[in-house]
C-alpha cells in the first residue's frame, strides 16, 4: 500500500491497525522523521509511550541479527515497541526487504512494530517495491511543505511555546524559512528560545536580528558565488568560513539545498505557474528574480541534476577520508564555479 502526502500524513497520525511496518519516505527526510514521530505516538496510544530501538545502515551492516533481535524483543515493562531504523535506503535493503516479507506471513509475527525512515526513492526501488506490494506494510511518501503549511505549523509551534508574534514579522520569519523540515524545526526552536521571557511580542526587527547571523550571509555569499560563476568570491567566501570553523559536509548540504530548490524553479517554471519565485522555499524576491532566472539559464535540469550526483560523491569521499572535508569541497566549488563562469 501506498500513500502520498496528505494521506501519508493522516495515517501517520491514525494508522491502519492491521499494518505493523511503515516505509516513510520522501526528498524532506526531517518530513519524514516529524511524521515517523507521529506514528510512533500513535501505535503506543494515548498517554503511553513507546520502548523505541533506534538503528541505522552502519548498526545493522556490523551486526544483521541486531535487526530481528529487536524485532523479536519484548519490553521488560510492557510498553509497545518499535524499532525505528534510519537508512539511506540501499545498504540494508535486503535485510529490511527481508523483515517486511517475514512480517507478511503471519499477523504479529514480531513484537515490535517497524518504522523505516529514509529520503527520496524511486519508483523501481527494491525497497519500495515491498513496502507498497506487501499487505501488513505501509509506504508513506511525503513532499516538501507548503507555503500555507510552513505558516500554520510557524504559528502552532509558536503558540504551544507560548510566543506571540506580530503579523508582519511571522510573514517575514516563514518567508526565510527553509523548506527543508528539520532545518526549518531548528529556526522555529531558535526562535521560541530567544522570544522565552521578552514580555511582548515578537517583532520584524526581532526577526532580522535573530535571523540575519554573520555565518549565514557569508555562506550564502559562498553558495550564490558559487553558482553565477565567480570563482574568486566563491573561494574567498569559503576561506573566510573555513577560518570560522565551519565544517566542509555543511557547506554540502547547504549546497544540495539549493541546487534542489532551482529544481524546483525550473519545474514550477515549466508548469506555467505564476509568480514561482514567491512559491520557492525560501522564496526569491521580484527584485532578486532577475538575477535568478540568469542563474537558472547556467544551470539546466540536466546539469543540476549531474551537480547533485557530484554533492553525494564529495560527501560520501569526505566521509571515507576522514579528518578535514575542505579539500574535498573546495574543489567542487571551485569546478562548480569555473563551470557557471564559462557558460556565461
Amino acid at each position: 500500500m501506498l500513500l502520498q502526502g496528505k494521506k501519508a500524513a493522516s495515517f501517520a497520525r491514525k494508522p491502519d491497525p492491521g499494518i505493523w511496518a511503515v516505509l516513510a519516505f520522501g526528498e524532506d527526510e526531517g518530513l519524514a522523521s516529524d511524521n515517523g514521530q507521529q506514528l510512533i505516538s500513535a501505535w503506543a496510544g494515548k498517554g503511553a509511550h513507546a520502548d523505541v530501538t533506534l538503528l541505522d545502515d552502519d548498526a545493522i551492516r556490523k551486526e544483521p541479527a541486531l535487526l530481528f533481535d529487536a524485532l523479536e524483543a519484548v519490553s521488560l515493562l510492557g510498553d509497545p515497541r518499535v524499532v525505528r531504523v534510519r537508512t539511506s535506503g540501499d545498504k540494508i535493503a535486503k535485510l529490511l526487504i527481508e523483515a517486511i516479507e517475514e512480517g507478511d506471513k503471519t499477523e504479529r509475527r514480531f513484537s515490535a512494530n517497524l518504522l523505516i525512515e529514509t529520503g527520496s526513492l524511486p519508483k523501481k526501488s527494491k525497497l519500495r517495491g515491498a513496502a507498497e506490494s506487501a499487505k501488513r506494510t505501509a509506504g508513506l511518501q511525503f513532499f516538501s511543505d507548503e507555503g500555507v503549511d510552513i505558516e500554520q505549523r510557524a504559528k502552532q509551534a509558536l503558540k504551544e511555546a507560548g510566543v506571540d508574534i506580530d503579523p508582519e514579522a511571522l510573514r517575514l520569519f516563514v518567508g526565510d524559512l527553509p523548506g527543508h523540515r528539520m532545518a526549518a524545526n531548528s529556526e522555529i526552536e531558535k526562535l521560541a528560545l530567544y522570544a522565552r521571557g521578552l514580555g511582548r511580542s515578537v517583532s520584524v526587527a526581532d526577526v532580522r536580528a535573530l535571523c540575519a547571523t554573520e555565518f549565514e550571509q557569508t555562506l550564502s555569499t559562498a553558495i550564490s558565488a558559487t553558482l553565477d560563476g565567480h570563482p574568486v568570491a566563491a573561494n574567498a567566501a569559503f576561506e573566510k568560513l573555513a577560518m570560522a570553523g565551519t565544517a566542509g559536509i555543511s557547506v554540502l548540504r547547504s549546497l544540495q539545498f539549493e541546487v534542489r530548490r532551482m529544481l524546483d524553479a525550473h519545474a514550477r517554471i515549466a508548469e506555467g505557474q505564476p509568480s514561482p519565485n514567491m512559491k520557492l522555499r525560501p522564496p526569491v524576491w521580484q527584485s532578486e528574480w532577475p538575477t535568478y532566472r540568469a542563474r537558472l539559464n547556467k544551470w539546466p535540469v540536466r546539469r543540476l541534476t549531474r551537480v547533485l550526483e557530484r554533492i553525494y560523491d564529495a560527501e560520501a569521499q569526505a566521509k571515507r577520508a576522514g579528518g578535514s572535508t575542505d579539500a574535498v569541497v573546495r574543489v567542487l566549488m571551485n569546478d562548480l564555479a569555473r563551470a557557471a563562469e564559462a557558460a556565461r
